[in-house]
Formats: structure tokens, sequence, C-alpha cells
């Protein structure tokens, strides 16, 4: 099929299976991230320190791929990335229940299932990123960053919940193989996309040159360095978070795998309201106070302690619903910022660099969050020591908007 490339018009069409395509990959993330980890806990009795560990594996391919992938990406057919990334996922996912079947999952299946799941997925979304400028006028990226991020949001609802219900209903092993069908249907959307870069001009500059100039363009560049600083705190945080909440939830709450699915979906419907209105408080605050508006989310997360008091469900899903309206917002606003502020040929490698930069902390927030969740269990409780790490990473997570005080008005 002849493409279209974007130098001629873009067609509406291509936006739409470009969305839908990112929806589905958002909606195989949600469902295989809440069922690997419910996996590990419910079925193979993983300890707090084995959940740390399996929530960071993930994120560790930024780290060690996310500087490489941005600098091969400019000069490789980003589609061709992005559905050979999906099919990599999906095919890594249903080896566990294959193995399950044949007697033979474990804890080490699983490590390196997420470990290889998780190059593929920075590969995706680094083409995805530096492949959306290629679609949209650049005065349009807020609103088509903020409909990605709706969607994002509403897989946060939809898929711990489905997730929840499909373990319940279908078992492990098949829930687990129906949790990662979204990403083939990803990959299918997206070779219905018409549109193609122009041809890259080849270039002899070695790959570690194209790296150091990404990072040298965001170390130098003053709002840039200030908002990766400030994402990578914030990525920390929701990194301890991340990995005991649902320790706390099914050892300390006693909730099922479905009420533990809806009780994370809980989360998504602030962040549903948060990626609706992120366009308009951007127009009507200017980015800066935007951006510290966000801060909000570290004084929701000081009211966990209150779980331990009274109605502990109920409060949780409050916390998680006032608190996950404001991750979407930043998202919004400093992905639109980056990619109007760089130059297209940088795209791939200074989103790759940002990205790098900042999911680098995530593993880090959740092996000290999983490790720290188990030492303080010990020696305080679980209920206490569960909650001591999730209020210390949620004030992390929001107060690092603070770091971004600084950011010129006029930007």
């Amino acid at each position: 099929m002849r493409g279209r490339t974007i130098t001629q018009a873009r067609p509406v069409a291509d936006l739409s299976w470009y969305w839908s395509s990112q929806t589905a990959s958002f909606v195989g993330d949600r469902l295989t991230g809440f069922a690997v980890p419910s996996i590990a806990i419910l079925t193979l009795n993983a300890s707090s320190a084995e959940v740390g560990v399996l929530s960071a594996l993930g994120w560790f391919a930024y780290p060690a791929f996310g500087l490489v992938a941005g600098a091969a990406l400019p000069h490789i057919p980003r589609r061709r990335v992005m559905i050979t990334g999906e099919v990599i996922r999906y095919v890594a996912f249903a080896t566990i229940p294959l193995a399950a079947v044949l007697g033979g999952a474990g804890m080490g299946q699983l490590f390196i299932v997420v470990a290889v799941a998780g190059v593929a997925m920075v590969f995706v979304d680094v083409a995805g990123q530096s492949y959306l400028p290629a679609l949209v006028e650049p005065q349009n990226l807020v609103g088509a960053n903020a409909k990605l991020q709706s969607s994002d949001s509403a897989s946060k609802l939809v898929g711990p919940a489905l997730a929840g219900l499909l373990l319940r209903t279908t078992g492990s092993t098949v829930g687990l193989f129906l949790s990662a069908l979204p990403f083939l249907a990803s990959a299918y959307g997206r070779t219905r996309i018409t549109t193609i870069e122009p041809p890259v001009e080849a270039t002899q500059e070695p790959i570690l040159q194209r790296i150091r100039t990404g990072l040298t363009f965001v170390r130098q560049h003053p709002v840039l360095r200030r908002q990766v600083g400030a994402a990578a705190v914030r990525s920390f945080g929701s990194g301890m978070v991340d990995a005991v909440l649902l320790l706390f939830a099914y050892r300390v709450l006693g909730l099922s795998s479905l009420a533990g699915g809806l009780l994370i979906a809980a989360g998504s419907v602030g962040g549903l309201l948060g990626a609706f209105l992120a366009n308009r408080l951007a127009n009507a605050l200017g980015t800066r106070r935007v951006l510290l508006l966000t801060s909000v989310e570290a004084l929701c997360w000081l009211a966990i302690p209150l779980c331990l008091v009274t109605a502990p469900a109920i409060t949780l899903v409050l916390i998680r619903v006032l608190a996950g309206g404001w991750l979407p917002v930043w998202n919004v606003v400093t992905t639109s910022v980056r990619q109007q502020l760089t130059p297209a040929a940088l795209q791939s490698t200074v989103h790759a660099t940002a990205r790098t930069l900042t999911s680098s902390t995530v593993p880090l927030g959740a092996l000290t969050g999983g490790f720290a969740g188990g030492v303080l269990s010990t020696h305080l409780g679980a209920a206490a020591g569960f909650v001591l790490v999730l209020a210390t990473g949620g004030v992390i997570a929001g107060s690092s908007a603070l770091l971004v005080a600084n950011t010129p008005r006029e930007v």
C-alpha cells in the first residue's frame, strides 16, 4: 500500500487509527499490569520484596534501552517498530498461561516476561510519541495529547476491574491470555495508518553521539531540564506507591482480585476528569500554574493514615479518586511542551532522553517501596508499615511539582 507523507494533507482517519491503537495498547498495559502482580501475590504467594522487583523490572527497560531506542528510531520506520513491539508484548505474556498449562509457571518466568515486555514497550512508546507530530498540526498537539491521556485514564478505570473479573471468572491462565489480546488489536490498528514519515537523510553520526546530542539538548534547555528533573522525582514517589498498593489491598484490607481491580480503577475516575480538564486548565492558567497545581496530589496522600481508623476501603477509594486526577494533567502539559520545544529531527532522541531519565526512577521507587514495606511491616505491622510507605511515596510524587516553580510564564 502506498502511504501518504507528512508533507501532504494529514488524513483524519490516520489519527483515528493511531488513537484507537494507542487505546488498545493502554488497555493491554492495564490488564496485564494488574493480572501479573495479582497472580504473583494470590497464586504464587510472592513476598513484598518479590512484588517490588516485579514492579521494577518493566521499568528497568528504559534506563537500559531508552536512549538506544531514541538514537536508533529516527532512521527506522516508526510505524513498523510499533507494530513489531506490540506483537512481541503479546507473545511474551502469552507464554505465562502456556507454561501454566504445562505446569511450569513460576516467579522466574514472570520476571523474564515482564522484562521482555518492558523492552518492547520502550520502543513502542518512543516511536509513538515521536510519530504523533507527523499526524497532528503543532497547534493541536495539546488537544491530541489530552485525547490520548483520556484514553490512558479510561484504560486505568476499565483495565484493572476487567482484569480482576477475568481472573476471578476464568482463572489465572485464561484470564492472563485474554488480557494480552489488546496488544494484537493495537498492532492491527497501526497497520491501517497510511501516513509515512519522509525519508531521513543518511547520517554517519555514531549512535553514542546521537545519545549525547539528546542528553545535551535536555540538559542545556532551561525548561526541559526543570521538567525532566521534577518528573523523575514524581516517578520515584509513584513507584513506591504502586509497589505496595495491591499488597495493602489484599493483605491488610482482605480484598479479592475483583475488589482489588475496582480499587485500582477508582483512581482513574479522577484521571479521566484530569485528562478532560488538562487542555482547559492550560489555556486558562498557563503552563507554570497548572504544573504547580498538580502538587495537590501530595495533600491527598497525607490522608492515607485515616485508612487505619475509619472505613479503610472507602477511605482508600476516595484518596485514589482525589489523587488520580493530577498525573494526567502533568503528563499532557509536559509532553506537549516537550514536543513543541524540540526540533523535528530530535523528536525521538529527546523524547527517549526525557522518558529514560524520568522512568529510571520508577524501579528505584518500586524497590524502595517493596523493601521498605517488608521491613516496616515486620516492625510496625502490615497495616502501619504499608500506610507509611504509601503516604511517603504519595507526598514525594505530588510535591515534585514545586521543582517547576521557576518555569517562565511565557511557556
